[in-house]
């Protein structure tokens, strides 16, 4: 005759039972991810500590808010933007800078347009620009200035204040970027069509 077995202990709650090894990097991760899929309202502690299967309170011992997070994940962007436009004058003529650089500020847009907007958005990060997000605002803005004149700008970036050249350039590719992201070009062209009408602005302008 079997034996009454004793009974077994509730399951422990996900915060008990997973341990996470990385979880810094992990929160930037999964912000990054709810970040293009549902915008930046949609990142929040609760969420991705929900998500990551760690407490509620956990995000907050590696970031001091929502601001710093989000900063972290703009300074993710101006990096990586500073590096696509130094890989676009990798190896090619000054001459060809402006053009090249144009098309990867564009790509770099399409490939992550919540993003982009987020880095954009002055409000957030007017009033408190953590070290290094202006640490990395600041050299994809000097990455921007040599492909805008052909060489490496001789410059104080914090003290630098924006020139015709540059305002131009900035003002074609961003406001193009700006354009496609906010729909207005959608009904007319899609996203191939708007690459290549970028391009030819980029051949025109920069020729």
């Amino acid at each position: 005759m079997p034996t009454k077995q004793s009974a077994k202990p509730p399951p422990k709650p996900a915060t008990e039972r997973y341990h996470h090894g990385d979880l810094r990097n992990a929160l930037i991760e999964e912000a990054g991810r709810v970040l293009e899929s549902d915008g930046v309202e949609a990142v929040t502690f609760r969420g991705l500590a929900r998500r990551l299967g760690v407490s509620h309170a956990a995000p907050s011992h590696h970031f001091a808010d929502r601001h710093e997070l989000l900063a972290e994940l703009a300074a993710d962007g101006y990096a990586a933007l500073a590096d696509a436009l130094e890989d676009a004058m990798s190896g090619t003529p000054p001459a060809e800078w402006r053009r090249n650089g144009g098309r990867a500020y564009l790509e770099f847009g399409l490939t992550s347009p919540q993003r982009y907007r987020m880095m954009f958005a002055s409000q957030l990060f007017l009033d408190e620009c953590p070290e290094r997000l202006l640490g990395e605002s600041s050299r994809a803005y000097l990455m921007l200035l040599k492909l805008s004149y052909g060489r490496d700008p001789d410059i104080d970036p914090e003290s630098y204040r924006v020139g015709t050249r540059e305002l131009a350039s900035w003002s074609a590719v961003h406001g193009a970027m700006m354009l496609w992201l906010d729909g207005q070009l959608r009904e007319s062209v899609d996203q191939a069509e708007f690459m290549r009408l970028s391009s030819e602005m980029l051949d025109e302008l920069f020729a």
